[in-house]
Parts: structure tokens; C-alpha cells; sequence
């Protein structure tokens, strides 16, 4: 009877008739409803026939643009549940075929009730084809604490609306690491933004040791002005950092030039990415703290902007900042402008909202800092800094006060370490 080998699949495959008038309607307007994946398994839930249509479509050299909805089921009878929803609706069954679905939904332990709701008959309707089957409707219902509640409507599952392949397996990597919370329609960038936080939260849950050390770097949990105090004075080849711009972060830029004046070597410098909005007052208090401006760099942000509604500005480059601990001390040539790569979208940022385009820092750590010298970055962050560094092979120390951010970075330069062969 099922259109498809999975317990969800329960409706009668359609007639040749019926699949030639959908298939030619798909040839001539298109996908009218979403083809829905699972987002575990990356099975089709529903649209079964349609992506057999699509596929013969394309191999008949019709052009025909994909559109999928990527949502995550609790299980089968979430899976079964939103089947019937969608399909009942537009599916003509025979007196024989509704008898039978009837049949088999009962036996899957559903109410009279919700078998008419969902087949679109009375109660009573619903009984007399249901003589003879025993009846397994559950009054409660199990939760994952092993506890028992009353049987309740089931929350939406949730759903990514995508178009390419490519965004299909970036929904189902989001919903995925969401877990059970996300719930009803959202955006793939939300879905990914959300995911973020989620795993920063599960991170911050997991106990992390106050220092973690690896080759040729060592990241420290806590303040930097506390965690990097005991750094010998003059000790650092350069700083490479990307502090928060925002309201509360702002004063951060004068503990940062403090601290830069003091650890950094004579003339060495220190690379800072600045917000728009307060460069004036971020340039003000690096110069309050003690550091000299050397110079003002640029990465140009390809394929993405900042609506800066406030200016009505759209921005598209991120100002860096060359501060010098005293009189500047060149030791080589400075392009002070660098493309970032990629496009800029969410799902190059899987790490940290905030991550920075790797390719940038490490062409500013190749700036201002030679092979096995000192780099630190007293605002880890996911780690971008560190990747960096190990990728262009100096060394480093970093810092941030969140312990989630912590073990992003740790993983992260772990996974480059193994990457490039380096575990000594």
C-alpha cells in the first residue's frame, strides 16, 4: 500500500494517471510543495513521488529548481502524524483504502478521535470501520524521564525551508545539534545561529582545566587582565585580536593597550580589529593605554555587508588597527588590505557568532610576526587566532572568559595540529 519502504509511508502509491498529471505539472510550474527530509536520517518523509518526477525530469534535460523543507521528527508517529496532514487532504482514497489506513492507525495505538480529525470522518464512522480491531488506544503516554503524562498534541517539529543540497545538509546539521530545542518554522540562519549557542552552552556545562597546553600554544580560562598578568614584561612578538565592539566591551580597549604596552617586545605591534560605530573612541583609549597608531588596515568582507541602520551605512570591510608598543620598528613590508574568504554567510561561522574569516589573521599574523615567535590573543574567541598561528607556525598563547569558547578553540587546534602533522 505505502509509496515508500518506511513505517511513515501508509497512502496508497499513486495510479499511473495520477503520476503522469502530477510529473507534468512539476515540468510546466514547478514544485508546488516542498519535498520533506528528515533531518536525522536525510530520508524523504513525504514526496516520494515528486523527487521520482524531479529526477526523471532532469534526466529528460527538463530544468526544474529543487525545494526542500528539512524537518526533525521525535519519531514515527510524529513522522506518520504529519504524512497524513499533508497528504489527506489532496489524496482521493477508496472506500477500501481509508478502511484500511483506519485499520492500521488504530493498531498504531491512536484515538477515534484523532483517526477522524486527521482521515476527515465522523467518530462514529471511524468505529464502524474499526469492527472487530481491538482497541490499543494508550490514556498516557511515557516521557523521556520515564515518566508518565497525560497523551498530549505533539509540538511542531521543526523546519528549515531550503533550496540546494548544499542548505539541506546544513539544515540538517543545525537541527541536529539543536536537539529538542527547536520547535515550528525557522530560518536556516537562525537554525545554524541557534545551533551555535547551543554547543557553547553544552560546552560551558563540561568542566575545563584552567590552563590547556598543547604544541606550540597554551589557552588560559578567565580575564585576560588576571589569567595574563603573570607575563614576563616585553615577552610577547605580537598580539592579534579581535575584542568585543560593543557597548559594554568598549572600555576593554584601554585594559587592552595596557596590557599590549607592557608584554609587547619594543616596537612590536599589535593588531586590533575595531567596530565602526566607536573607532573614534576605540582609537582614543588604545592611545589612552599607552600604544602608538602605526597604521589603519582593511579586510574587505566579499559577498556579505553590515546594514549599519543607525548611519544608514551598508559596510563592507572591517577596520584593523596597527598599534605600536612605542616608536614603530619595521621589519618587513605590510599590505594593509585582505580579502576574507568566502561569502560570509552563517555556515562559515560554525563555531562563534562573532568568528572572524580565518585567511585575514593569519595574512595579519604574517604581517607582523616571524616563524616561532610569540603571538597571544588576549580575546580567544573560537580560536581563530590560534588556528592561524599554528597554520603559519608561531607560537601562542590566548585567553577568554568563556570556558565554552575555551574548548572551541582547544578542539579546533587539535583538529589543525593533526591536520598538518604537527603533534610535537
Amino acid at each position: 500500500m505505502s509509496a515508500g519502504p518506511e513505517p511513515w509511508q501508509l497512502l496508497p502509491t499513486l495510479s499511473p494517471e495520477e503520476y503522469e498529471s502530477l510529473k507534468a505539472d512539476i515540468a510546466s510550474h514547478g514544485l508546488r510543495v516542498p519535498i520533506v527530509v528528515d533531518a536525522a536520517s536525510g530520508l524523504i518523509v513525504d514526496g516520494h513521488h515528486r523527487q521520482r518526477a524531479l529526477d526523471e525530469l532532469r534526466s529528460e534535460g527538463v530544468k526544474v529548481a529543487d525545494y526542500r523543507d528539512v524537518r526533525r521528527f521525535a519519531d514515527d508517529e510524529q513522522r506518520v502524524a504529519f504524512v497524513l496532514a499533508a497528504n489527506l487532504f489532496r489524496r482521493h482514497l477508496s472506500r477500501a483504502q481509508r478502511n484500511e489506513l483506519v485499520s492500521t492507525l488504530r493498531e498504531r495505538g491512536w484515538s477515534l478521535r484523532r483517526i477522524g480529525t486527521v482521515v476527515g470522518v465522523a467518530v462514529g464512522t471511524v468505529h464502524r470501520h474499526l469492527s472487530g480491531v481491538p482497541d490499543r488506544t494508550p490514556e498516557r503516554v511515557t516521557g523521556r524521564d520515564a515518566k508518565a503524562y497525560r497523551a498530549r498534541r505533539p509540538k511542531a517539529a521543526p523546519s528549515v525551508i531550503v533550496s540546494t543540497s548544499r542548505d539541506e545538509a546544513r539544515a540538517r546539521r543545525a537541527l541536529s545539534a539543536l536537539g529538542d530545542e527547536a520547535s515550528g518554522l525557522i530560518s536556516l540562519s537562525r537554525a545554524e545561529e541557534r545551533a551555535r549557542l547551543a554547543d557553547l552552552a553544552r560546552k560551558r556545562e563540561v568542566a575545563i582545566a584552567p590552563v590547556s597546553q598543547g604544541p606550540g600554544y597554551e589557552l588560559r580560562s578567565g580575564d585576560f587582565r588576571q589569567v595574563l598578568a603573570d607575563l614576563a614584561d616585553a615577552s610577547v612578538d605580537a598580539i592579534v585580536t579581535d575584542p568585543p565592539y560593543d557597548t559594554p566591551g568598549i572600555p576593554l580597549f584601554e585594559d587592552l593597550a595596557v596590557f599590549a604596552a607592557r608584554v609587547l617586545k619594543p616596537g612590536r605591534l599589535a593588531v586590533v580589529y575595531a567596530g565602526h560605530l566607536e573607532l573614534e573612541t576605540e582609537m582614543e583609549l588604545l592611545a589612552r593605554g599607552g600604544l602608538s597608531y602605526c597604521w589603519h588596515g582593511v579586510n574587505v568582507l566579499a559577498g556579505r555587508h553590515t546594514k549599519v541602520h543607525k548611519r544608514m551605512v551598508f559596510g563592507w570591510h572591517r577596520s584593523v588597527l596597527l598599534y605600536s608598543a612605542g616608536l614603530y620598528q619595521p621589519r618587513s613590508w605590510i599590505n594593509d588590505l585582505t580579502w576574507a574568504e568566502g561569502r560570509g554567510g552563517p555556515e562559515e561561522r560554525p563555531l562563534h557568532p562573532w568568528q572572524q574569516a580565518l585567511e585575514p589573521v593569519r595574512h595579519w599574523v604574517r604581517s607582523v610576526s616571524q616563524p616561532s615567535e610569540l603571538v597571544c590573543d588576549p580575546f580567544l574567541g573560537s580560536g581563530t587566532t590560534a588556528a592561524a598561528c599554528a597554520l603559519e607556525g608561531r607560537r601562542f598563547i590566548g585567553a577568554d572568559v568563556d570556558p565554552g569558547c575555551l574548548e572551541t578553540a582547544r578542539q579546533r587546534l587539535a583538529e589543525v595540529k593533526a591536520e598538518t602533522g604537527d603533534a610535537s
